[in-house]
């Protein structure tokens, strides 16, 4: 296979490189072989995302990532109750 050194490569596009890099979890050698296959026609291109789909917007998780996220979860939800005061109903008094 052929190595090509690109120089003077546009601050504007070498960000949109890293950042689908950090998106996809792919290397940046990976992502600029993926564009210039989809721009020489060689691979279709992603189709666009759905509607509604957020994913686009905050990425996905692997499953480590789910996991930590559900373990933090459960510790947050079996912590005791701190409301402040002020916001507990309040108290009865005696013989009430």
């Amino acid at each position: 296979m052929a190595d090509f050194l690109l120089r003077d490569i546009d601050e504007r596009i070498a960000e949109r490189i890293k950042e689908m890099a950090r998106q996809k979890g792919w290397p940046l050698n990976d992502v600029i072989l993926h564009l210039l296959k989809q721009a020489l026609g060689i691979i279709e291109p992603e189709p666009a995302p759905e509607p509604g789909d957020i994913a686009r917007l905050t990425g996905s998780w692997n499953d480590d990532e789910s996991r930590a996220f559900a373990e933090a979860m459960e510790a947050l939800n079996s912590l005791p109750d701190d409301a402040p005061s002020y916001m507990a109903p309040p108290a009865k008094k005696p013989g009430e």
